[in-house]
């Protein structure tokens, strides 16, 4: 293999969360899982002062606070909202125990998946600030900007949230608002388990705990819809999951292989061979000749056409190639770790199995 390192995040999931830059354009944020990550630098401190809904000048989020995991302060009053009585205390992806003190009506994104489970829980009226990232909804969109790949300091600070979902990678430039007062929890997943934990996590959070509940249910009775499907089609075909141009891959153990996996694909990336196993790394074209993939997987942030691809006299006699199963997919909403990854999968599957749902 030619490449040994990960590429660096580049957007919103410290895997398929986080993507490297591309040489055309950078793979979206899945802010999009552990390792590559794809979808995944900047800040400075502004003002710790804003405006309430009555005008009146308040300190950053003074209601919530941090506490260590060993230990627990008994609340002296307790509001229920939406299934979940606060204070109301959660551990996040880096184990850090939080508490949120009441519920919280200023809510800043620091990426495009944590963005997509706000809005999916129904509190979207509620965040006040997002990445320049978070293309979906289309209503994020039209909200204030705080960063790009890294969250920006100052821009949070001057919205005066008191909760910020940060994804791993941001902790420096998060850690002046949450000395602010903020309560800041930190996603990170690297699986569908962890999605769904951090959909449930977010909604005790926010006071959405029924919606969570709702949603990780449905979740997972569309992925099983999906790998049920998959299943019944008997044979496993070889598929390479293109993350970039430059032929970098999924390994074994990598979000992208876990899903390959559901919708009963033999994932090329994970036929390493010799030398330790690598979640991300950079295939060689002589490789990829060697592997000789029944499909090949494009990603549409990379290739704008598969005559990109299929042009390229080394891979002309590829199974895939000839057989015309090269493939355009839409990369974003398959690999971002967020509320629509069941829609992702049902693609995938397309992909890989065409009419099987």
């Amino acid at each position: 293999m030619t490449g040994h390192r990960k590429p660096p995040h580049a957007g919103q999931a410290s895997s398929p969360f986080r993507r490297r830059r591309l040489s055309r354009r950078p793979f979206p944020l899945l802010v999009l899982f552990a390792a590559v990550t794809l979808l995944v630098a900047s800040a400075f401190f502004a003002t710790a002062c804003g405006q309430t809904s009555d005008n009146t000048t308040t300190s950053l989020a003074a209601s919530t606070t941090v506490a260590p995991s060993t230990e627990t302060t008994a609340p002296s009053t307790s509001t229920t909202v939406g299934g979940s009585t606060f204070p109301v205390t959660v551990t996040d992806d880096n184990g850090k125990t939080v508490t949120v003190s009441a519920k919280p009506m200023r809510i800043v994104s620091t990426a495009p998946a944590s963005t997509e489970i706000l809005f999916a829980l129904g509190v979207g009226d509620r965040v006040v600030g997002v990445t320049s990232l978070c293309d979906y909804p289309p209503e994020a969109a039209a909200l204030p900007k705080v960063g790009d790949f890294q969250a920006n300091t100052e821009a949070i600070m001057a919205l005066s949230p008191d909760l910020v979902v940060g994804y791993s990678g941001n902790e420096e430039a998060l850690a002046p608002v949450e000395a602010a007062g903020a309560a800041v929890i930190i996603l990170n997943p690297a699986t569908l388990d962890g999605i769904y934990a951090d959909i449930t996590m977010v909604g005790a959070a926010t006071g959405a705990t029924a919606e969570a509940a709702a949603l990780v249910e449905k979740l997972k009775a569309d992925v099983k819809q999906v790998a049920d499907a998959a299943t019944a089609k008997g044979q496993a075909p070889k598929v390479f999951y293109a993350l970039d141009n430059t032929l970098w891959t999924a390994g074994p153990g990598s979000f992208v292989d876990e899903l390959l996996q559901i919708v009963h694909a033999t994932n090329v990336g994970a036929m390493q061979g010799e030398g330790p196993a690598q979640a991300y790394f950079q295939f060689a074209p002589e490789q990829l000749v060697a592997a000789d993939p029944d499909v090949i997987l494009l990603p549409n942030t990379a290739y704008k056409s598969i005559d990109e691809f299929v042009g390229d006299s080394r891979f002309a006699q590829l199974k895939a190639v000839k057989e015309k199963r090269v493939i355009l997919i839409d990369d974003v909403i398959i690999t971002r770790p967020g509320p629509r990854i069941a829609e992702g999968l049902k693609k995938l599957l397309e992909a890989v199995h065409p009419g099987a749902l």
